[in-house]
């Protein structure tokens, strides 16, 4: 799937708790490019996850997945799982959701 990264999430940049940001032109607001140092990390980070997903093909899908064995493998294209393997808990009270691509 496509990350969910917003313009300057890469490098700490906060609406300050406000979800609609976009119609104040206020300083508070503005894009702090200081923050890609004050921040470093967080960018590195962000790089280091764009660069890992444009090398994994299975990050990087064209058709959604199916469930099925689209490819002749012998394995669906995703298969889901809960706390054990292959045993996908969908109830409402579940804390555990795992998949393998």
């Amino acid at each position: 799937g496509v990350p969910m990264i917003t313009m300057g999430d890469e490098c700490g940049r906060t609406q300050r708790g406000n979800n609609n940001a976009y119609c104040h032109d206020e300083p508070w607001n503005w894009l702090d490019w200081a923050l890609t140092e004050k921040d470093a990390g967080i960018l590195r980070f962000h790089r280091k996850i764009a660069a890992f997903r444009a090398a994994q093909p299975a990050l990087r899908r064209e058709e959604f997945l199916t469930g099925r064995d689209t490819v002749s493998s012998g394995y669906a294209d995703i298969s889901w799982h809960g706390v054990k393997a292959w045993k996908p808990d969908w109830t409402p009270n579940s804390r555990t959701l795992a998949f393998l691509l």
